[in-house]
């Protein structure tokens, strides 16, 4: 009898070894960054340690982690790496602002709002509205565009073009279109710090009023093209 009851809980063990053998635990952070390994602490609100297949030993606060779950397979398999790979798909939102340089004394200030999609690492698409401010001569300006962008590379830091294309109203309308190239800087849970240098180019048609002896005189024929240097910083969230 003590013979047969030390044999089932031997089995007993060995059960539970080979189902602990079988699943391990994955922390997906906000930030992007998957863990697999053992959960060892876990401190509801506050922090969790988590130690993977190579020894490492990780601590984490709890605000961020997105989910932990448990994954079938070997434990030697599936644990020991901590992937740092990002994952940028869904929503994304830029806010930028700029400086150009432009022929004619057209320099302006401007200040832009972009939301779209980013279908993976790499392509975005979306659109945005901007304000312009021209300090001479005392123009104000709302761009509306549509945005493409691209990442060069999955990795924290990257080079990436960014096109728009679209018009403006204000003082002047017209068309309105900007290629910028730059470079992303990650810092944690999918946000962003991206400068650029780029060139913006607008083709402006305004209405001038001339006024003369209490005669009121309207016209649409002035026009100005605008060539300009800009440089961007921006945040990514």
């Amino acid at each position: 009898m003590r013979k047969t009851f030390f044999i089932v809980m031997m089995l007993f063990g060995i059960s539970l070894f080979v189902q602990a053998q079988g699943y391990v635990d994955v922390v997906y952070l906000k930030n992007g960054s998957i863990i697999r390994g053992h959960v060892i602490e876990q401190v509801p609100d506050e922090e969790l340690k988590i130690k993977t297949y190579d020894g490492s030993l990780f601590i984490y606060r709890m605000d961020e982690v997105e989910r932990i779950v448990k994954e079938g397979g070997t434990f030697r398999r599936r644990v020991g790496r901590v992937s740092n790979k990002l994952d940028l798909r869904g929503y994304k939102g830029f806010v930028d602002v700029g400086y150009s340089f432009a022929n004619a004394d057209f320099d302006f200030f401007e200040i832009t709002t972009t939301h779209g999609y980013q279908f993976n690492n790499h392509i975005f698409a979306g659109g945005g509205i901007g304000f312009q401010y021209f300090s001479d001569p005392d123009y104000k300006i709302v761009p509306i565009y549509a945005n493409f962008r691209f990442n060069f590379l999955n990795a924290k830091v990257t080079p990436y073009a960014d096109l728009r294309t679209g018009g403006t109203l204000g003082d002047y309308e017209g068309f309105y279109n900007s290629i910028s190239l730059g470079v992303r800087f990650t810092l944690k849970n999918r946000t962003a710090i991206n400068v650029a240098v780029g060139y913006t180019y607008q083709e402006l048609e305004y209405e001038y009023h001339y006024h003369r002896d209490g005669w009121d005189y309207y016209y649409w024929d002035n026009h100005e093209n605008v060539n300009a240097l800009t440089l961007k910083i921006g945040v990514e969230f």
